[in-house]
Order: structure tokens, then sequence, then C-alpha cells
């Protein structure tokens, strides 16, 4: 079974010109990645959201995951907004605002258009408030199924 999975993952994205059913490749495209025009795409599950912070514990914790990804530690959405009302930050998974860390002279609105808020600022890696149309990576979480006893 693992080995038709791992089959399918080299598959490639074209369009067929008689209307037959699309096959999904890989071509250069990144693990879990199809290609399709040159570009990579890559479908991501719903039941998840931008990873909301509740604690340094936390904080830290997503830092050193993304560290694991990316050793340069670029700047990385998490699920902060105050796009809704200046100044009034907001998780968006709808979580309780119980923890904030963002660096210092932080957030400052610059150009009154920074409404998204982001980690890994200069190297305390804390947040930033930043334009929301800038691409970053991002960080999700979503939560296990309870298990019924």
């Amino acid at each position: 079974m693992l080995l038709l999975f791992l089959l399918g993952l080299a598959l490639v994205a074209m369009s067929p010109s008689n209307g037959s059913e699309l096959v999904l490749e890989r071509n250069s495209c990144p693990e879990f990645w199809y290609s399709f025009n040159g570009r990579c795409y890559k479908y991501i599950s719903v039941d998840s959201n931008l990873v909301s912070i509740h604690s340094l514990e936390e904080h830290n914790f997503v830092n050193t995951m993304i560290k694991s990804f990316d050793l340069t530690q670029a700047f990385t959405w998490i699920g902060l907004t105050d796009l809704h009302k200046e100044g009034s930050w907001m998780w968006s998974d709808g979580s309780k605002m119980d923890f904030l860390l963002f660096e210092e002279g932080q957030p400052d609105n610059a150009d009154a258009n920074e409404n998204c808020g982001h980690t890994n600022m200069y190297t305390q890696y804390k947040w930033n408030d930043i334009v929301c149309s800038r691409e970053f990576s991002f960080a999700c979480k979503k939560h296990l199924p309870q298990i019924c006893k």
C-alpha cells in the first residue's frame, strides 16, 4: 500500500486536451506538491488554522518547529490580526487572546497598513505586525480528535 502511495506521489498534473481526467505529476516540485503549467500546487486540509500561541512555552515550541524546517528562521505567519479593529489583536482561530510577545516597539502599524502578525522578528524571534499581503511561510495547528472512553 505504501508503495502505491509513493508511486502516486511521482505523478504530475497535465491538462489533457481530449477532456479526460487530469493526472497528477510531481516533476520538479517538492514532496507532496504537484506540477501544473510550470508551478507547484499543494492541497492543505481545512481542519487546521494558522497557529494561535497562548504561552511562552508554546511560542518556543512553534519557533523550534519552524527552525527544524528553516534554519534561517525566516518571518512566518501566525494567526494574529487586528484587521477588524486597529490595536485589538485577535487569533484567527477565535481562541482567547491571553498572551502577546511583540518585539520591542511593535506593533507599530507602519504606514497605517500593518494588520497581520508574524513570528521570528530580529534575534529574539518575537512577533511583529506587517502588511497582510506579504508572502511568508506559515505555521498551523489543529486540535487532536477527542477520544471517547
